[in-house]
């Protein structure tokens, strides 16, 4: 008698989902920055829009949780298949499904304040060096 073996595609299934949203999101945020290179008053004023705020979130977006989300996705389809068994843990799969893309969403800027530093910003022959 043969038993047939149900694998986790579930949590295949939610990293792949949230693969192509998360490459929408960091490629959407490329966009952006890279058409403020063109156009530098596209989101003049508009402090969270920069481009020093946004290159991080893209670069951040397109690598951990895009590539991450495609990886452990690949990784727990092609860890069934080969060893013809389910995932270990039941739950613990959901778990770093869930973990992985909420550390994804986690604010990236220093949750510090940082107080300006009083510079010398002149040189030796008293002219300014900015």
């Amino acid at each position: 008698m043969e038993s047939q073996t149900t694998y986790n595609y579930k949590v295949v299934r939610q990293f792949s989902v949230m693969t192509v949203i998360w490459g929408i999101v960091g490629m959407l945020v490329g966009v952006i920055i890279a058409a403020q290179l063109a156009l530098p008053e596209l989101t003049d004023g508009i402090s969270w829009l920069s481009y020093g705020r946004l290159r991080p979130l893209h670069t951040n977006a397109v690598i951990f949780a895009f590539g991450g989300s495609a990886l452990f996705a690949t990784s727990y389809y092609v860890v069934q298949r080969t060893c013809q068994t389910r995932l270990f843990g039941g739950p613990l799969a959901g778990f770093t499904f869930w973990g992985w893309n909420l550390s994804s969403c986690w604010p990236q800027s220093p949750c510090r304040s940082v107080s300006p530093v009083a510079r010398n910003t002149q040189n030796s022959n008293g002219r300014s060096i900015y």
